[in-house]
């Protein structure tokens, strides 16, 4: 990772991730973490994904899910952690949610195997 790349980590830890936390979390009243696995993130390509492409879409999802106090009070109960994980190749693309864990890990520079928000939400419905 160079000083470009480690520029964009910085900003994304102390603005992003933190903003886009407490803005799914108020969509529901819990509280949810975000955990980038950076040592998967190398590249500028992937790095600058992570803002729109991953927490944006996940973000969307959360807010497009909690329309009505049922699915608030699910996802308060349910709804803890976010994982990102890059992938060199979508061999072992994923898109889980299980014990209050949304994973999703694919080839974030490659435009065709990122998850949709249609998708994530509906990952996110079948686990609550």
């Amino acid at each position: 990772m160079g000083l470009e790349e480690k520029r964009m980590k910085q900003y994304l830890e102390a603005e992003v991730i933190p903003t886009v936390s407490t803005e799914m979390g108020g969509c529901y009243g819990g509280d949810v973490s975000i955990d980038i696995d950076w040592e998967t993130f190398t590249a500028k390509d992937s790095i600058q994904e992570i803002e729109h492409q991953v927490l944006g879409r996940v973000a969307e999802a959360v807010r497009e899910l909690c329309s009505d106090d049922l699915a608030k009070e699910a996802m308060q109960e349910s709804f803890k952690t976010v994982y990102v994980k890059n992938l060199e190749n979508t061999d072992d693309r994923k898109l889980d949610f299980a014990d209050g864990k949304l994973t999703l890990q694919t080839t974030w520079a490659d435009f065709g195997s990122i998850f949709t928000p249609a998708d994530i939400r509906g990952k996110i419905e079948e686990g609550l």
